[in-house]
């Protein structure tokens, strides 16, 4: 007699908490990252404080492969938290170049 197993990758009930954190610390660190990017962009801060957005971005990275790990996560799904956290770092970028480019196409 053949026994079949079947194996589930349960959310431990005391990982809840640390996931809950860690993925509104995600939330919390991606919005300080784009914030701190936009201020230093319109001349809000000053240009030196730039680092301190991409520390933010970091920690966002961070807390999404805590996240992952603790939801015992495919791989499918890890390969598209890396590319939603490299999203998040260029499209600050993309958005303000894109809008230098037009401001030079259309001098006042």
């Amino acid at each position: 007699m053949v026994e079949t197993v079947i194996m589930t990758n349960d959310i431990l009930a005391e990982d809840f908490l640390t996931i809950f954190i860690s993925s509104t610390l995600v939330l919390i660190f991606g919005g300080f990252y784009v914030g701190i990017y936009t201020a230093v962009k319109v001349n809000l801060l000053k240009k030196w404080t730039m680092p301190i957005a991409y520390i933010f971005w970091a920690l966002t990275g961070y807390c999404m492969y805590v996240m992952g790990s603790l939801m015992h996560i495919n791989t499918f799904t890890a390969k598209a938290l890396v590319v939603a956290a490299f999203g998040l770092l260029l499209l600050p970028h993309a958005v303000y170049y894109m809008q230098h480019k037009v401001h030079e196409e259309n001098k006042h």
